[in-house]
């Protein structure tokens, strides 16, 4: 939800300060003094009867406040939420030197790298190379907010992307336990969705997660490292979230004093994105379609349709498909799903799926509308969820390249779908529609 500085009501809790051992509270006009651990605090916060916290210019429902959250909520408060230091003492400002920083990064990673920016950025699939790509042209190299706004999407795709990863194993375990953090994101209203909190969807879903159950264990180290308050990662998530929802408010004035800005959201955006490399060892996919190649005497084979969601793909109109077919002996996967492979050879990937564990389906959070599409095309459309329209059931995605509206700005090329129990327009989307209400069923509280 949009940040407020200020709670209303009478049983809310403001964290003003924290030291090592203790955190000071304001609540009903009085301000008392807790240790900090994380008993006491809720102990405090039940005695309190309160509904929510505020820590710095965030607001947390008390109910998702737990040992997988609790310092990085509280840090907060200490925190100034600007470029760590040894970060803005060497500011990136070459517009070449930033993506070679990536490739080197990407190097470890043990893949195969080329030189040019397209070859380095599609290492990070779809959801995030596009707003590498839009740094790179004419206006994401000008001076303005629009470059911070392309900057700062790279920036929340990732984020949002390792939350798919994760929400995806939840929805696989399918355990009857309440998960509030779940199902606010499940039932967030679409309107509010550029506002959702999925730092703390990443931090509470990875705890569910131990990592050797975990199919992508990296981000439990990567999230070990960004809830460690007096971590560069921790300061740099913290500068370029403040920055982004100030984007957002229009609090940002256009001036000499965006410049530095610009470089130090650039520095800390690569930092970041460094950390992320390991997305490079895995390869997102859509399985458009699964079709059976039989005959009396021979192997059963499933003739895969898929498309690589990497790089990018020739213009539409192009005659070229962009759609590869592997035959499989035995064995297939989920057709009409976008499915997440360990891996970074598709042939490879595809042959040893006969171990579920080598790859998860991030659908329905993530689906290719071209396979719900009454007019065929040849081109993966790459839609990712956002919410629910309030009082209503309709589900909405949006297009992986949508610019953010920032600022109150409305921007035409944006596109977005929106998923009815009846889809006159497009009435292979009620199948859609189905297999959403069959997934969020157990995670969807009673009103919605």
């Amino acid at each position: 939800m949009p940040n407020e500085t200020n709670l209303q009501g009478k049983h809310n809790i403001v964290i003003q300060g924290v030291t090592d051992s203790t955190i000071t509270v304001s609540t009903n006009n009085e301000t008392l003094e807790i240790l900090r651990k994380l008993d006491v605090f809720q102990a405090f916060l039940e005695k309190q009867q309160a509904q929510s916290i505020q820590t710095a210019d965030k607001i947390y429902n008390i109910g998702s406040i737990t040992n997988a959250n609790f310092e990085f909520i509280v840090g907060q408060s200490k925190h100034k939420k600007e470029l760590p230091a040894d970060l803005a003492l060497n500011l990136v400002t070459d517009e070449n030197r930033w993506v070679q920083s990536l490739r080197q990064e990407l190097l470890k990673q043990g893949v195969s790298v080329g030189n040019k920016p397209w070859a380095i950025f599609e290492h990070y699939g779809w959801l995030i190379e596009t707003f590498l790509q839009k740094m790179g042209t004419v206006a994401g190299q000008e001076r303005t907010l629009r470059r911070l706004s392309f900057m700062s999407e790279a920036f929340q795709s990732t984020l949002r992307y390792l939350c798919y990863i994760q929400v995806a194993q939840v929805f696989q375990r399918k355990q009857d336990i309440e998960i509030p953090i779940v199902s606010s994101f499940i039932q967030m209203d679409t309107a509010l969705q550029p506002y959702f909190d999925y730092l703390n969807l990443l931090l509470l879903t990875t705890d569910l997660l131990p990592k050797e159950m975990a199919f992508m264990p990296d981000i439990n180290d990567f999230v070990e490292e960004l809830t460690d308050t007096e971590s560069d990662l921790y300061g740099t998530t913290l500068f370029l979230e403040k920055y982004r929802t100030l984007l957002l408010g229009n609090s940002i004035p256009e001036g000499e004093s965006l410049g530095q800005l610009l470089d130090k959201y650039l520095t800390g955006l690569v930092y970041w994105l460094r950390k992320l490399a390991f997305l490079a060892k895995y390869r997102l996919v859509s399985i458009k379609d699964i079709s059976l190649n039989y005959r009396l005497g021979m192997a059963k084979n499933f003739v895969h349709l898929y498309g690589e969601l990497h790089g990018m793909y020739a213009e539409a109109m192009s005659e070229d498909d962009d759609y590869s077919a592997h035959s499989i002996e035995d064995v297939f996967t989920y057709s009409q799903s976008v499915l997440l492979f360990n891996g970074s050879n598709m042939s490879s990937c595809l042959v040893n799926i006969h171990d579920p564990s080598t790859y998860i389906s991030l659908s329905p959070l993530v689906v290719d509308q071209s396979v719900f599409a009454d007019t065929p095309t040849q081109t993966p459309e790459i839609y990712y969820y956002i919410g629910q329209e309030k009082g209503g059931r309709q589900y909405h995605f949006a297009q992986y390249k949508n610019e953010l509206e920032y600022g109150g700005r409305y921007i035409t090329s944006n596109k977005h779908i929106s998923i009815k129990a009846q889809n006159n327009e497009q009435p292979r989307l009620d199948e859609l529609y189905e297999q959403l209400e069959q997934v969020f069923k157990s995670f969807k509280t009673p009103n919605r």
